[in-house]
């Protein structure tokens, strides 16, 4: 993206902040349509303490969004632009019915609700990307339909989804599809008393991937990659499986999140079976992670009935998080090896006001012996970012 793009879109996300603490009123009649306005900007800095392997210390504006939702009665629609790395991608774009206060149905693409840390905005993740293993197991945006119902201490979403290339259209063949469930009971959740456990499932048959020269579909694929940690300017792809021949996936996840008064714990595992074509063995792969975290400065975590999570800290907190990560995509059975990969994470998050954030994270990697992109080697980096969301 050249110079003068990347200042016209930092220019727009400044229009939008300008507006965006005055909501915008549309009038037909007595009809009310609102309008607010939203956009986000990140600035990235990142310092690698490489082993053999080397990698690019640098700079970089990972993302910037720029979007709107509109409510209108018991409908809303949201419509959020992408414009990282020179490309124009599509983030949410759905429109949502309010049945009552405490359920709604939701149609169009967005990520499917598995797991926690999977669909939890990355303006708001504790570090400045996932955890590995989310990053892996995730099951990304997709086009779908989902109803959503939460109670005093229960909440559910169930859904299905279609084809992961259905925004793109690039691939032909029969699209994939998938069912997907998330369930959790919810005792506590009050300010600094919040506890939840559950797990989510889905069921997924192996996207299209277009067709041979004898004009028969190409043999599916099914694949499962993680990023270095943290970081976001070196792209290597430490952790990489790829299946080829699938057929379907069955994924499950189990999370746990509990808080007292501003402490915090987060605890996920994913596990995903392949099932393979042509007689190939079946690949199974898994992750967990836990994060715990306090607020050095701020009040009380509180939580979030719609989405089932812990709300942003207050502005002026300053929040302290440690994490660790395990990931194992090796499959002996299956002979395909994808590497493993620990990791300990550290992030120091100041909340400056209600937009304005500050973070830095220190991460500490460890690759396997199998590891493709750096065998038995260990890697540290250092993150900054800044970020500016609406």
């Amino acid at each position: 993206m050249s110079i003068s793009k990347k200042l016209t879109l930092l220019v727009a996300v400044a229009l939008c902040s300008t507006v965006v603490s005055a909501q915008i009123e549309v009038k037909a009649g007595d009809e009310t349509i609102k309008i607010t306005p939203s956009g986000r900007v990140y600035m990235d800095g990142a310092f690698y303490l490489d082993d053999e392997t080397k990698m690019g210390n640098g700079t970089n504006i990972p993302d910037v969004r720029i979007g709107l939702k509109a409510v209108y009665q018991k409908w809303d629609f949201k419509l959020d632009m992408g414009y990282a790395n020179s490309k124009v991608s599509p983030k949410d774009i759905h429109i949502r019915y309010n049945i009552d206060k405490t359920s709604f149905i939701k149609a169009g693409y967005y990520g499917e609700l598995f797991g926690y840390e999977a669909w939890e905005s990355t303006a708001y993740v504790k570090f400045n990307g996932k955890s590995p293993s989310t990053g892996a197991f995730e099951s990304g945006r997709r086009i779908g339909v989902v109803y959503e119902r939460w109670g005093k201490q229960y909440w559910m979403a169930a859904g299905v989804y279609g084809d992961g290339d259905a925004v793109n259209n690039t691939k032909e063949g029969n699209d994939g599809y998938a069912a997907t469930g998330r369930f959790l009971y919810t005792p506590f959740k009050e300010p600094g008393k919040i506890f939840h456990i559950g797990a989510s499932g889905t069921f997924r048959k192996a996207d299209a991937n277009g067709y041979d020269e004898d004009g028969k579909e190409s043999a599916r694929t099914i694949s499962y990659v993680a990023s270095l940690g943290s970081t976001s300017i070196e792209k290597g792809k430490p952790v990489n499986a790829t299946i080829s021949d699938a057929d379907y996936q069955a994924k499950y996840n189990v999370e746990l999140l509990g808080s007292y008064g501003p402490v915090f714990l987060v605890a996920e595992y994913y596990h995903t079976n392949v099932e393979r074509k042509n007689s190939m063995p079946a690949f199974k792969g898994s992750g967990a992670y836990a994060q715990v975290g306090f607020l050095a400065i701020g009040d009380n975590y509180s939580y979030n009935d719609i989405d089932a999570r812990l709300k942003t800290p207050k502005p002026k907190s300053l929040e302290l998080v440690a994490r660790y990560d395990y990931l194992d995509l090796n499959d002996g059975h299956a002979q395909i090896y994808g590497g493993t990969m620990s990791t300990w994470a550290f992030a120091v998050n100041y909340y400056i006001n209600k937009h304005v954030i500050a973070k830095v994270n220190y991460s500490h990697m460890s690759m396997g012996k199998k590891n493709p992109f750096a065998a038995g080697e260990d890697v540290s980096a250092i993150q900054g970012r800044f970020m500016i969301v609406f």
